[in-house]
This record gives C-alpha cells, structure tokens and sequence, in this order.
C-alpha cells in the first residue's frame, strides 16, 4: 500500500472509529476481522480490486493499533495474495506491533511517561501502576483513563478491558501496549 497522505488520513480515520467500539464494550479485534471478511466476500461477488484494497487498509489500522498479524495470518494472507503481494512488503513486522508488557509495577510503570506531581493529577503514579496492575489481574471490564497533567500539557492514557481484550493505550503517542498475563 503506498502511503500517501489520502492513505494516512483514511488510517486514522479507521482507527477513530474502531477505537470508539470499545466504549460500548464492542471487540475492535472481531468487528476488524468481520469487516475484512465482508470486504473479501464482496469482492468475490464483484472482481471488484478496491475492496480488497480497503481490506488492505483495514489490515494495517489493525496492525497500527497494537493487533498482532498472527491473530488472522490465513485471512489476511488470503488478502494479499489476490492483491498480488506478501505480508513482508505490505506490513514489515518491526511497524506493527503492540509492545507486550509483563504485569509487575517496573513493567507497567514503563508505559506511562514521566509523571508530574502536580496538584491537578488526582493519583500519584504508584497508585495508578498498581490500579492498572489490579484491574488487569481482576479483569474488570471497562474503559478506565488516566491523565497526567504537566507543564507541557495533559498526558492521557486509556486500559481497556473487555470480554475478548485487555490493551493499555498511550493517546498521545498513539502506543499500545498488551500485557503478558500468566494463568
């Protein structure tokens, strides 16, 4: 996919969108897959290239938001090679990937940025290690934020949790991290 400045609108555009799921407790991963698949489908029905090519670009905003290609590497094969190319060229992997981040404090304080002891952050960091830490482990289900507010501005951040996720999202950096959870 050449990444023009229509395409990097179009991503983030998608990605707004699927991001905006999770507030009604909807899996981004499986409306992403649903929608390739309704993107392949049509094609099949009309020989149609450009629904293939937005299944492409499905494909990378689920990709850029942290997704792993091995979670559908057949679906997503499948695409590119009726587009005619290969996952090493479309999405080289060292792009693509959400940092795996084990659930112990050093490890989750690692995400979050240097944070300011103003008066305006309502929770000092170590209280928001160990409440990110807590929710993981409980799988409370929800969208739960946290901002950290500094000379420089606000900092906000987004762990969700639901039936079939658990990410931690870094909004100003746009990262996204998962986390290591051993049963």
């Amino acid at each position: 996919m050449v990444n023009t400045d229509q395409s990097r609108i179009y991503l983030e555009a998608i990605k707004l969108a699927a991001g905006s799921l999770k507030y009604k407790g909807i899996s981004i991963n499986k409306t992403f897959l649903m929608a390739i698949k309704h993107l392949q489908e049509y094609y099949s029905l009309c020989n149609d290239l450009k629904y293939l090519e937005v299944a492409a670009l499905l494909i990378q905003a689920y990709l850029e938001m942290g997704f792993t290609y091995e979670s559908y590497k057949e679906e997503f094969d499948h695409i590119l090679k009726d587009l005619g190319t290969e996952r090493s060229m479309m999405f080289p992997k060292r792009f693509y990937h959400s940092k795996k981040i084990k659930l112990t404090r050093p490890q989750v304080r690692s995400m979050i940025g240097k944070w300011s002891s103003s008066k305006k952050n309502n929770m000092m960091i170590i209280t928001v290690v160990d409440d990110i830490i807590e929710k993981v482990n409980n799988k409370e289900i929800g969208v739960f934020s946290y901002c950290n507010h500094n000379i420089s501005g606000q900092e906000l951040y987004e762990l969700v949790i639901n039936k079939d996720e658990v990410y931690f999202h870094d909004i100003n950096k746009s990262k996204f991290y998962t986390f290591l959870i051993e049963n």
